[in-house]
């Protein structure tokens, strides 16, 4: 009686999941895109619980990056090799992200990326709720360096991300009523300052794979270190 019974288990998980790719790339499938996921991501749809593998996908390459981002704010550039250990792949020149200017930067497009996500689903709604306004910069100290990893005891031998450009360094914001705040300065500054800075940190995690803020060490006493390959580490 098993092998029945297994059989038509079988048979009906094949139709069931047949089905199921049926229904979701069918023209009038009634999924939403943003939860679709044969549909590609784009950084304007809405966020949904796809949103963050669809970015992992749109990362593998310059072209599906680009296509995700879909803003002439990003610029790509020809890959750069300055040496065996540094240099830049899936290169991109960026000024800006949703409605927030940067000041210019060369990057890999896969920061470009998770900088526009951070910014649309979660930076905006916290200006908003934190400070009463909108963020209009995104302000940094810098993505590519070729160096090694920084330690309390000098540079490492292993190699930094920002040597990749895979990482990027964000010093501070600027907002649509001309405020300002520094990550030096207002870390530790007024309950509306530490509530966005703090907020801002705790959702850069959603997006990127390792994130440092001040409270790590004090090499990041300035800045919040923001990278794209990571184990998750939120520190």
């Amino acid at each position: 009686m098993r092998i029945p019974f297994f059989s038509a288990f079988l048979t009906a998980s094949v139709l069931i999941g047949a089905l199921s790719v049926v229904a979701v790339t069918h023209p009038d499938t009634p999924l939403p895109r943003a939860w679709n996921p044969t549909v590609p991501l784009k950084v304007s749809a809405p966020y949904s619980a796809l949103t963050l593998w669809k970015a992992s996908v749109a990362e593998r390459s310059l072209a599906t990056c680009l296509a995700a981002l879909d803003t002439p704010s990003v610029v790509p550039l020809e890959p750069f090799r300055e040496s065996d250990s540094c240099g830049i792949e899936d290169r991109v020149r960026i000024d800006g992200v949703g409605s927030a200017e940067l000041a210019a930067v060369e990057t890999d497009c896969a920061i470009a990326l998770r900088l526009a996500l951070w910014e649309r689903h979660d930076l905006q709604t916290l200006a908003r709720v934190t400070v009463g306004t909108t963020v209009s910069q995104i302000r940094h100290f810098s993505s590519y360096a070729c160096r090694g990893i920084r330690t309390p005891e000098g540079e490492g031998r292993r190699m930094s991300l920002h040597a990749m450009g895979r990482a990027i360094d964000i010093s501070g914001f600027g907002f649509s009523d001309g405020r300002t705040l520094a990550v030096s300065d207002d870390w530790k500054g007024d309950p509306i300052a530490q509530a966005f800075l703090r907020g801002a940190w705790k959702s850069a995690c959603r997006w990127f794979g390792g994130v440092l803020c001040p409270d790590y060490n004090a090499l990041h006493e300035d800045h919040f270190h923001l990278q794209v390959p990571g184990r998750g580490f939120c520190r």
